[in-house]
């Protein structure tokens, strides 16, 4: 996975099955037709013209250009039909977060830290070295700890005041430290919110042959054979990792129910749901006594395969896959619980079970 790939903008809003909760990211296409999640970015600009007289000419001006020109993104986010939220962020080598603000009614909900997480990931796809943004000089006094948390630890008053009535700051830190700051928050996050439908809190690992990973997510193979595993998993969340030469995360599924028993006696109930033949078959089992069927539901691609080596280097860590399976809530290093978050993260949508911080900049 290339990790400039973005995902269309007419993608967003189908990913929510179990919440009216939907965010909207916008981009040149919306831009140019002027779309309706467009206009809904810019009425809630404009209401916050009080204490910014020139907030629409920026829209007109720098926003819409921008987003035509693929300098900023913009995004939106809704609770049913009624939009909640909205952020503009502009990318570059010095990005900037433009703009973030939360309704009242869905502030300290943790949707600002969601934000400032994933604008900080589409910050590193433009090649950011740091991000700056400004805010009110009151917001810092009350939210300083919040932003600090990002690596954000010094407030300056901003050479340009766009404010009417408060001076305004500015912060500024490196991209690393604002990721950083990301990450130590991101397996929190993630169990706050379920990207495109996604858990979330899967608590297994389990690695499979590519093929055989590809027919999961195409609805082929319903039944995973293993010669070694526990009736405990039974219910779990897994997440999917296709070895090499893949080597990337796939996705998500439900380990519904495990069956053990003899190996032909397993075929037999199983054979037509395994996804291979009944030579495959016997040539894994080999001559083992008993194997397990794990059968597999709620399959749940990302939206493409994520690569184990891009994630390895935005965490700073050499992961290493199990060649079979891997208790993530049990292994003594968090980086696979870390690593499945950004995996989250770069599936690229939001549901929620709770949103954060009202920031105006």
């Amino acid at each position: 996975m290339a990790l400039s790939k973005r995902v269309d903008s007419h993608l967003i809003g189908r990913l929510f099955p179990k919440s009216s909760f939907r965010v909207a990211q916008l981009g040149s296409e919306d831009a140019k037709v002027n779309s309706d999640s467009l206009l809904t970015l810019r009425e809630m600009l404009i209401s916050n013209e009080a204490a910014y007289p020139e907030i629409d000419r920026w829209y007109l001006n720098k926003v819409v250009p921008g987003l035509k020109n693929l300098e900023r993104i913009a995004y939106v986010a809704f609770e049913g039909e009624t939009p909640i939220a909205s952020a503009v962020l502009k990318l570059g080598k010095h990005a900037k977060f433009c703009h973030l603000r939360i309704q009242k009614d869905f502030q300290d909900l943790d949707l600002g830290q969601m934000f400032f997480a994933h604008m900080a990931l589409e910050a590193r796809h433009s090649g950011a070295t740091d991000i700056h943004f400004t805010l009110p000089e009151g917001l810092w006094q009350r939210r300083a700890s919040f932003f600090k948390s990002f690596g954000f630890l010094e407030a300056a008053k901003a050479r340009q005041q766009y404010r009417k009535g408060e001076d305004e700051l500015s912060c500024r830190a490196p991209w690393a430290s604002v990721w950083k700051g990301s990450l130590d928050k991101l397996p929190y996050l993630m169990q706050r919110f379920s990207p495109g439908g996604l858990a979330s809190t899967s608590q297994i690992l389990l690695s499979m042959q590519p093929g055989y990973a590809e027919r999961v997510f195409a609805r082929t193979k319903r039944v995973e054979i293993r010669k070694r595993f526990s009736t405990k998993w039974k219910g779990c969340k897994a997440v999917v990792y296709g070895s090499r030469p893949l080597g990337a995360l796939m996705g998500e599924v439900t380990l519904s129910d495990v069956t053990s028993g003899p190996p032909e006696q397993v075929w037999e109930q199983f054979g037509e749901a395994v996804g291979c033949s009944h030579e495959e078959f016997g040539r894994y089992v080999g001559d083992s006594r008993e194997v397990y069927a794990v059968e597999l539901s709620e399959v749940v691609p990302y939206l493409y395969p994520v690569d184990l080596d891009q994630i390895s280097l935005l965490i700073g860590k050499d992961l290493r896959p199990p060649q079979s399976f891997l208790n993530i809530e049990r292994s003594a290093d968090s980086s696979w619980s870390v690593a499945i978050s950004v995996a989250g993260l770069l599936h690229g949508r939001f549901d929620t079970r709770g949103a954060n911080t009202s920031i105006q900049k």
